[in-house]
């Protein structure tokens, strides 16, 4: 009897530390995971910035920072200046961390413009709309009676109800192709710096009658500005067909290529996404 009483308090001391501290060290963690994805994120943005002067409204631009979905580990981060909108970024977490232990983030996505993706205004009405990311084929899923509709993530657009959902590519993207953590935006490459209609030049219409031509980053890279070039995405199980004239390209510690297209402002995907889901054409 003695001994479980000398052993009683003790047991309550470390019950009682461990009720304490953890919630304080929970939100320390907290706390310094937040402080490492605004530290991120502002450190893209301002290599983007000197890199590029399509992007120069970003200078000095508040963020505003939401979740996309549920335990996607995605972040939807709007770029506003004096209340409006310029622009976005999509960020994700990386599944392996650092080598000091800390969290790992890769850029999923990123744009310039006044309309972003899951913009509130095209936001459906219903409560229980869904945010899903996937590069071009990002949407709001609406659960509807006994199914569900697809709303574009970035026009707001309802999707015929035959469109079904893709198998996710994004997340299979190698982290090598994926601007993370610490790198700088090194080259960029302008081909137009007025936006452009993909139906300016149709010329890209012939070729989808036949297989496509591979090109490479590197090839673009090189790319005079007498060409135009089009990238065509088959989406939604081939329900959806969506052509994009391309404007430039960036070069992530010369290695990681992201392709900027028109699409109600200028929007940066990774070049091997792109590669995986559509087909470029020069003309």
């Amino acid at each position: 009897m003695d001994m479980t009483r000398r052993l009683f308090p003790l047991g309550c001391f470390v019950l009682s530390f461990i009720l304490i501290f953890a919630p304080q060290a929970s939100r320390a963690e907290k706390q310094n995971w937040n402080q490492l994805f605004q530290s991120q994120v502002k450190q893209w943005m301002e290599t983007i910035v000197q890199r590029d002067e399509q992007f120069r409204d970003w200078r000095r631009a508040d963020l505003d920072v939401q979740a996309l979905g549920a335990n996607q580990r995605q972040w939807l981060v709007s770029v506003n200046q004096r209340g409006k909108q310029v622009g976005y970024l999509i960020v994700g977490e990386a599944p392996v961390q650092s080598d000091s232990g800390n969290p790992s983030f890769v850029l999923l996505e990123y744009g310039v413009g006044e309309y972003i993706l899951f913009d509130d205004a095209f936001a459906p009405r219903e409560i229980a709309a869904e945010p899903v990311y996937d590069g071009f084929a990002s949407y709001w899923r609406v659960a509807h009676h006994q199914s569900q509709k697809l709303v574009d993530a970035k026009t707001g657009e309802t999707f015929p109800r035959a469109a079904q959902p893709d198998q996710p590519v994004m997340k299979t993207i190698q982290p090598e192709n994926l601007a993370g953590s610490g790198q700088s935006l090194t080259q960029t490459h302008l081909f137009d710096d007025a936006a452009t209609d993909p139906f300016d030049d149709i010329g890209w219409l012939q070729d989808t009658n036949k297989p496509a031509d591979e090109v490479t980053w590197k090839q673009l890279m090189q790319k005079s500005d007498s060409k135009h070039v089009t990238l065509t995405v088959s989406l939604y199980q081939d329900e959806v067909f969506a052509p994009f004239a391309v404007n430039s390209l960036h070069l992530w510690n010369d290695n990681a290529a992201y392709v900027g297209v028109w699409d109600g402002g200028l929007r940066f995907l990774p070049f091997a996404y792109a590669d995986r889901v559509g087909d470029f054409h020069v003309n």
